[in-house]
């Protein structure tokens, strides 16, 4: 039997393929950033929902994960694509909260990508795209929730949402 999946190496692994996290970065990614990721799912599904989700992944192993991650996102079946876009919807969570660690790091250091004057280069932070796209790792994380709990909640015939905007009639 394959060892079992660990939840924390699931989502600190899918942090680093979507996003550019260089080694400096990765050493960054501790508990807390984690668990602040993880918060924003629990606040954001529920507890049963969440709960759900966690029994869901530990029902893999090291060897099954894997052929669940190599699957294409057409092949997946809709539980599937759900599970697969909740780690990203948590990874996504967990790397804003990242962006906002590795920024109070730097904070009043340089942060361009790279500049000179009188032939003095100076480089970036090696996590400046991280901290750069902090909002939009929030916004990502969203839209995975988004997608990944539609088919789960179905609204009521009565009621018709476009955007922000809702209509009730009666």
């Amino acid at each position: 039997m394959a060892d079992p999946i660990v939840h924390e190496t699931i989502i600190k692994n899918t942090m680093t393929l979507l996003a550019n996290v260089t080694m400096q970065a990765q050493d960054r990614i501790n508990s807390q950033v984690l668990s602040n990721g993880a918060r924003d799912m629990l606040e954001n599904l529920g507890a049963d929902a969440y709960a759900d989700y966690i029994e869901a992944l530990n029902a893999y192993d090291i060897d099954t994960f894997a052929a669940f991650e190599a699957l294409s996102f057409d092949a997946l079946t809709s539980e599937q694509k759900s599970l697969r876009n909740l780690i990203y919807a948590e990874s996504y969570f967990s790397l804003y909260y990242l962006a906002i660690a590795l920024k109070k790091l730097v904070k009043g250091a340089v942060n361009t990508t790279r500049d000179s004057a009188s032939g003095a280069n100076i480089w970036s932070a090696p996590f400046d795209d991280i901290i750069a796209n902090a909002d939009n790792y929030r916004d990502l994380a969203n839209q995975c929730l988004g997608f990944a709990t539609s088919n789960a909640t179905e609204e009521p015939d009565d009621i018709y949402s476009q955007g922000q905007f809702g209509v009730f009639t009666v």
